[in-house]
């Protein structure tokens, strides 16, 4: 299954990335989105790209339909960060089932008139489960798709408080 999510900020693409990767912002948007816990495993920054693999593990309740299938919710998220490109690939590993499930995308940031800036997240999902993986599909797409919503309205707040601070 393949989707796509876009959001427009007040701010440029330099200043978008900025807050992406700031600490204080993730520990809050992982707050909000009720993240059981979050360790980032690695981060590097050498310039050209960040490299960056955090375990996370929701709060998301299993429905009981898939909790034959689903057993946990974490997973390792790996992130490579092109700075020239504005652009980041994204890849899931599940703590179960990695062989039967496929989740990885492009997340872009590029920019708009006026100084804005469009986030938009193109990604493809495939579980290979008989009978339960389009509906888990269809399920995770969704989760997705509001983890996103929320992400956009902190960081509209984070965009207006960084504007708001008097330039030195």
């Amino acid at each position: 299954m393949q989707f796509c999510f876009s959001h427009d900020f007040d701010i440029d693409p330099a200043g978008f990335w900025e807050i992406f990767f700031n600490e204080e912002y993730n520990q809050e948007l992982y707050r909000q989105l009720n993240i059981r816990s979050r360790t980032v495993v690695e981060q590097q920054d050498d310039g050209v790209c960040i490299r960056r693999i955090q375990r996370v593990e929701p709060s998301v309740p299993i429905p009981a339909w898939a909790a034959s299938v689903i057993k946990s919710t974490a997973y390792t998220e790996h992130n490579l960060f092109y700075r020239d490109r504005s652009v980041m690939d994204v890849r899931i590993e599940p703590a179960v089932m990695a062989e039967r499930f496929h989740l990885s995308g492009v997340f872009a940031v590029t920019p708009l008139p006026e100084g804005r800036c469009r986030r938009e997240f193109r990604g493809e999902l495939r579980i290979a489960v008989p009978l339960l993986g389009p509906r888990i599909e269809k399920l995770m797409v969704e989760q997705i798709r509001e983890a996103y919503e929320t992400a956009a309205r902190l960081t509209h707040q984070w965009v207006k408080r960084h504007k708001a601070r008097p330039s030195s």
